[in-house]
């Protein structure tokens, strides 16, 4: 996509790119396994809610006003919540790697607090 008439965008932003890699990590790890029914389901909304996060950051960062962001903004982070929900289901069934579940917990744990502090920010 040609963007060079544009600075700065959502892009820019660590959190989106931060985010955004962990989608296409997740997305990686659980689509070369193979699977239950319930673990395909498990997986496919922790895949949904971590797209999510980034889908709302750059929707947010297009909106024109500083409150239409924030709300975007905690909606992300609403998303981070329910993939840290996923997340942590799947590591307390054992069903996959553990380093591999924790890593993007922590990962996922990282997203949140720069979204906690974006939405804090724009209170003011």
């Amino acid at each position: 996509m040609e963007e060079k008439y544009l600075k700065n965008t959502h892009k820019n932003l660590i959190v989106y790119q931060k985010s955004v890699d962990l989608s296409v990590s997740i997305n990686e790890y659980f689509s070369s396994k193979k699977m239950s029914k319930v673990q395909e389901f498990i997986t496919l909304q922790l895949i949904r809610a971590t797209c999510s996060i980034g889908a709302n950051i750059a929707e947010g960062y297009g909106r024109l006003y500083k409150q239409n962001y924030r709300q975007f903004l905690s909606i992300a982070r609403g998303s981070s919540f329910e993939v840290a929900c996923w997340l942590e289901i799947l590591a307390k069934n054992k069903w996959f790697e553990k380093a591999k579940v924790e890593n993007f917990i922590r990962e996922n744990i990282e997203i949140i607090k720069m979204l906690s502090k974006m939405v804090k920010t724009l209170e003011t």
